[in-house]
């Protein structure tokens, strides 16, 4: 099956105490599963895995495109602060229907969070705080796929994520209100902005 590397579509979408020995336990055994994540290249993926890959592929055009209409009808509106509604709001009831329709888990995440509830899966966490730019595949121990695929800032998206000087005072001040711990602001267009996050179905088993 080919596998097309360029069909995605990147966009500006935002989109982003004391423990005792039972804890340390479970932490031991969450980097020990997570460890057991390895990445892998379009060229190694086996017939499974490039129809996994083909499929997160499909799932992330189709959330990042419907994600870009509602952002772009928004920014249209006479509404400054439009676009936070639309990354707010509408972007979990459209990856919920992504879910539904295609059968992964989806979402966005960045290592610079606006919303904290957009924090990476634990197999994503290592290339998160790498800031790797560019598609990053991984396989999980029981045959899951796991893509991570850049968001890269597009110009209209620093009236959000710019410099202060470029964010409009009412857009500030929606920001504070809805996101009081945001830290996604100033990047310039080309940043890496954060990732789209998407694990398809158990196919082969590593083992």
């Amino acid at each position: 099956m080919r596998i097309f590397a360029g069909m995605m579509i990147v966009s500006c979408i935002a989109l982003i105490g004391c423990s005792d020995g039972q804890d340390q336990e479970v932490e031991v055994q969450e980097q020990s599963a997570v460890a057991q994540w390895t990445t892998v290249t379009p060229e190694e993926m086996s017939e499974t895995q490039k129809a996994q890959h083909e499929l997160c592929l499909a799932a992330t055009n189709a959330f990042a495109s419907e994600m870009m209409g509602e952002l772009m009808a928004a920014l249209d509106s006479d509404d400054p602060t439009a676009g936070i509604t639309v990354c707010g709001a509408k972007a979990p009831a459209i990856a919920a229907h992504i879910v539904e329709d295609y059968g992964v888990k989806i979402g966005r995440t960045s290592q610079k969070l606006r919303n904290s509830a957009n924090t990476p899966p634990q197999w994503a966490e290592q290339t998160v705080a790498g800031q790797v730019g560019h598609p990053t595949y991984l396989i999980g121990p029981n045959g899951e796929f796991g893509a991570l695929l850049p968001i890269r800032l597009k110009a209209q998206c620093q009236m959000c994520h710019g410099t202060p000087e470029e964010i409009d005072e009412s857009i500030q001040s929606a920001l504070a209100e809805h996101y009081p711990d945001d830290r996604a602001t100033g990047y310039a267009e080309g940043d890496l902005r954060g990732w789209f996050w998407i694990e398809a179905q158990p196919g082969e088993t590593t083992s």
